[in-house]
């Protein structure tokens, strides 16, 4: 691996491997994987100012607005772990979180897992059987892979047009996935 700073975003449909995979490069990379629902999760169980907002709009199901979580990424990203970079997961999602993000910092790499769209539904429905998730039916994962389409894959030409996307064979085991993702990063 490189002893480059890495800023990597890993994007792709639910039920890719994205936080699988965010985990098992950054173990490699030495930068920490960050997701922002877990981010959002952590300030509201923190407290505070920003902390309470959040917990109170996430009580409600609400979601919590862009410049929010922009300012709580900033904050994490600003961590001493983060110095030499990180992988953050599924996050933008869309142009205008796309708009809170360029403005805070550069990716070096966007990684984008590729899998068809049966794939994602049978990861996803098999997760949610396996967890106990009434809520996660055929129809609602294929309304959330709707808004994928819609939404993320649009921004992601942003990224593209960089020339620093990378698509990834998302299909095989999470080793085979692993070794695809961690060959983008090996110096020959």
């Amino acid at each position: 691996m490189t002893n480059k700073q890495h800023k990597i975003l890993i994007l792709g449909p639910q039920g890719s491997g994205k936080g699988t995979q965010a985990s098992i490069l950054a173990n490699k990379l030495g930068v920490p994987a960050l997701s922002m629902g877990a981010l959002l999760r952590d300030a509201a169980t923190k407290g505070g100012v920003i902390g309470d907002e959040i917990a109170r709009i996430q009580k409600m199901g609400a979601l919590v607005p862009d410049e929010v979580a922009g300012e709580i990424f900033r904050a994490r990203i600003l961590e001493s772990d983060a110095t030499s970079g990180y992988i953050i997961d599924g996050y933008p999602r869309n142009e205008a979180q796309y708009d809170v993000y360029a403005a805070l910092d550069t990716p070096t790499a966007v990684i984008v897992i590729t899998v068809p769209h049966g794939v994602s539904v049978q990861r996803l429905h098999d997760r949610a059987m396996k967890e106990g998730r009434a809520d996660d039916t055929v129809d609602v994962i294929t309304r959330r892979l709707q808004i994928y389409h819609n939404d993320t894959q649009p921004m992601i030409s942003h990224f593209t047009e960089r020339g620093i996307v990378h698509d990834v064979d998302g299909v095989g085991t999470v080793e085979d996935v692993a070794a695809r993702i961690e060959a983008l990063f090996v110096e020959v």
